[in-house]
Parts: C-alpha cells; sequence; structure tokens
C-alpha cells in the first residue's frame, strides 16, 4: 500500500519541477513514460516536445489547455493538484526516484510474465529491463567528454548516418531517418499507406545506395507490391501490370522491362512469408547485423496484423507487444524502423478527417513506444481528390508540421505537392 501512495507523490513533484521550472530539462533527461498517471503523462510529453518555449505554468497551462489534449483534459484541476504538492528542492534527485519507481514496478511486472510464461521474449525483455533499470542516468565523466567532442564534431562535419526520404519529410526529421528511431504511420483504410511505404523506401533506396529496403507485407502479396513499385518508377497506369502483354503497347513493354531491370539492381525486398513477431524480429536481426545498421530500413504493413505466440492476449496487449518488440529491435540494432497502423473509421465521424495522436492510443501503448508518429489522410472526401497529407503529430528529435502530397492513384505514384509542381512546370 505504501508503494502505492509513493509513485503518486513522487509524479507531482516531479510534475511541479517540469511546470515550475522547465529549464530544469535543459540539464535533466524526464521521460514521459515513468509517469504512471496517463493525463501526466501526456502534459510531460507536450512539456518535453516545446523544452525551452515557456518560462513558467501559466504559460505552459495557457499553451497546453489550448490543444487537442489539452481540451479533453481538466487543465485547471490537473495543474491545481500539482501546485498543491509540498515544493520539492532537489530536481535531480526526484527525477531520480521518479524513474527508479518506474523501472521497480516495469520489473516485478516483466517478473510476473516470466513466471506465468517463460517465454523467450518474456526472459529477453525482462532482462532488457534490468538493464535500463542498472545503466546510470547522467554520463560518468569520460562518457561526457566523449560526447562533447561528437557534438563539436558534429560543428564541423555534417553527419552522413541520415537517410533521406522526402525533402520536407527530411526537414522535420531534423535530416533523415536516423538509428534508434521507429515511426509510426498510421492511416484509415484505403488511404494509401501502403503506396506511400512503397514510395517512401524506394526514395530512400535512391537517394542512398548502400540501402536495403525490406517490407514485410501482411496485407498484400510480394507480387502485388512489385507491380506497384513497377508502376510508380515507370509511370505505366497499374492495371496494365495485372495483365501486361496484352494491355502494355510494344513501347510500354521495352519501358516496363527496363524499369523492372533498373529496380532487380536495387536492394529493395518485398517478403510476405512471415507473420510472427517472432519470424519478423529474427529476419530483422539478422539482416541489420549483416548489411550493417545504417544500411538497412525495415518497413511493416501493417503493425495490427502481425501475430503473437501468445493467444490469450485481446487485440490491445498483442498490439502492445508487437510495437515494443519493434522499438527494442531499433534500439538493440542501432536502425531506424517504420511500422504502419490502421486506424478505425471513427476518424471520418469528424468535421476535420486529420487524425490526432489520441486515435492511435485506441489501439494500445504504440505512440508510447514511437519516436515519431505520422498520419496519412486526405483533406477531402471527394474519391477523386489526389491531395494527400501528412501529419507529424509526435517527433522526439525533431518538429512538428503537415507535408502535402500529390497521390497519382492510376500510377501509384505519391510526390510532394512542391516537387510535382515543379515537374509540371518543367
Amino acid at each position: 500500500m505504501q508503494t502505492n501512495q509513493v509513485i503518486p507523490d513522487i509524479e507531482r513533484k516531479a510534475m511541479w519541477f517540469l511546470i515550475n521550472q522547465p529549464q530544469v530539462l535543459n540539464s535533466e533527461t524526464v521521460d514521459e513514460k515513468w509517469f504512471s498517471n496517463n493525463s501526466y503523462r501526456i502534459l510531460a510529453s507536450y512539456i518535453n516536445m516545446w523544452a525551452g518555449q515557456y518560462d513558467n505554468a501559466d504559460q505552459i497551462a495557457a499553451a497546453f489547455g489550448d490543444t487537442p489534449f489539452g481540451k479533453q483534459l481538466n487543465v485547471q484541476g490537473i495543474f491545481k493538484s500539482i501546485q498543491s504538492v509540498r515544493i520539492p528542492t532537489d530536481a535531480h534527485g526526484t527525477f531520480q526516484q521518479l524513474r527508479q519507481e518506474f523501472y521497480k514496478a516495469e520489473i516485478k511486472s516483466a517478473a510476473m510474465n516470466v513466471f506465468k510464461d517463460p517465454s523467450s521474449f518474456n526472459m529477453d525483455h525482462l532482462d532488457e529491463l534490468r538493464n535500463q533499470a542498472n545503466q546510470k542516468d547522467d554520463a560518468t565523466d569520460n562518457e561526457s567528454y566523449k560526447m562533447a567532442d561528437d557534438a563539436l564534431r558534429e560543428l564541423e562535419s555534417p553527419q552522413a548516418h541520415f537517410l533521406k526520404t522526402y525533402p520536407d519529410l527530411d526537414n522535420l526529421l531534423g535530416g533523415g531517418l536516423t538509428a534508434n528511431q521507429l515511426m509510426i504511420i498510421g492511416a484509415r483504410p484505403s488511404v494509401g499507406k501502403t503506396a506511400f511505404a512503397l514510395n517512401l523506401g524506394m526514395n530512400a533506396i535512391l537517394q542512398n545506395p548502400n540501402l536495403t529496403v525490406e517490407i514485410f507485407s501482411l496485407e498484400m502479396s510480394s507480387k502485388q507490391n512489385m507491380r506497384r513499385v513497377y508502376s510508380s518508377m515507370s509511370n505505366i497506369p497499374l492495371n496494365f501490370w495485372k495483365n501486361p502483354a496484352v494491355r502494355m503497347s510494344a513501347d510500354q513493354k521495352k519501358q516496363a522491362a527496363d524499369t523492372i531491370k533498373q529496380i532487380a539492381q536495387l536492394h529493395f525486398w518485398s517478403n510476405d512469408r512471415l507473420i510472427s513477431i517472432d519470424d519478423i524480429a529474427s529476419v530483422i536481426k539478422q539482416h541489420a547485423q549483416r548489411l550493417g545498421s545504417g544500411n538497412y530500413l525495415p518497413i511493416v504493413d501493417h503493425i495490427g496484423l502481425i501475430a503473437t505466440d501468445n493467444p490469450k492476449q485481446d487485440t490491445r496487449q498483442a498490439l502492445e507487444e508487437v510495437s515494443r518488440r519493434l522499438k527494442i529491435l531499433t534500439q538493440t540494432l542501432k536502425i531506424p524502423l517504420i511500422a504502419l497502423s490502421q486506424l478505425n473509421r471513427g476518424v471520418e465521424s469528424r468535421e476535420s478527417n486529420e487524425p490526432f495522436l489520441s486515435d492511435l492510443r485506441e489501439t494500445g501503448a504504440i505512440e508510447q513506444d514511437a519516436n515519431i508518429v505520422g498520419f496519412l489522410w486526405r483533406p477531402s472526401d471527394d474519391p477523386d481528390d489526389q491531395n494527400l497529407n501528412l501529419s507529424i503529430k509526435k517527433n522526439r528529435d525533431g518538429s512538428l508540421g503537415k507535408i502535402e502530397f500529390y497521390f497519382q492513384k492510376n500510377v501509384q505514384k505519391i510526390v510532394e505537392v512542391n516537387k510535382h509542381a515543379e515537374a509540371v512546370h518543367e
């Protein structure tokens, strides 16, 4: 019972520092997942995202209250509860205790899971938590010097480990995709998330010659995926690829053959044989270790169709296990990973078609595990409208924003609006 009293109290103290002295984030790291209270977790995520923009609690309360999440919460009640805590004096000690309580609870839960089901995943997860809990939160002197040296080098030499995709998207991501990043792209059915993933993967390969992109396709066959890639690269309509010997002209057949040969020389793989998270994780691990962390980009389409080895799990629990496994892969293998997620059609009932992070939270802890969350959506309900938006709603290492695309459905090509306009002008 004592633990149940201590954890909320330490969370209130930690949050007191975040709202009253947000500048502590200049020297301290506070992960929103350390908070068990969901409202505090959302607020901590917001403060982390906009660190340096606010000086005091009044500014944060006003700004947070205007966000979609703030409007759903009792902001005044939350801030009143935080301000009523006995004023703490040691920010570093408070955050350390918050972190310790988080890992204590996580390790206890993971140990119970091992007791109930001593599977390799459960034991690996317990070991991973223990390793994380034992890591020093602050760097040793040598590590501090190394980080300072690395930072000074980066001032002079551009980093070469960014994977380029779309220019506007790369700008929001701070340069492109990089190691340790789990990017979730959510969309309701039939918006174009598979086409977007294929286009993004091909863009990445064309700009990063040593890169291998592997799409784990649980919704479409590899043949269907490659037809889409061929159509996009050749500008020959997709329906022509279903019976090319009959539908294509002689010139189109020559162009199609050239496209197939070109793509065959690239490292673009489509894998439709795996359905379980154990099998997918095993292949990703093998390929990442063989190719090198900076030369491999796995894409999962989509996360909701991946099976786990626990038949007793409900859909939400299965999604949480899958997203956690994918996140661990990015950290242990030092790779970026893109996972698509299907949203329910509840988005359509709102006045705006733009999804919110809350739409993703309904599916489990996916949003919490992700470094980057983007939503694909159509601004118009007209099925013939070819405008497509990508809204980056969470980005731990970059900026938030909206990117406009043009979706040429007949050839499955997705280009940024600015680039499309330039191409038309030319």
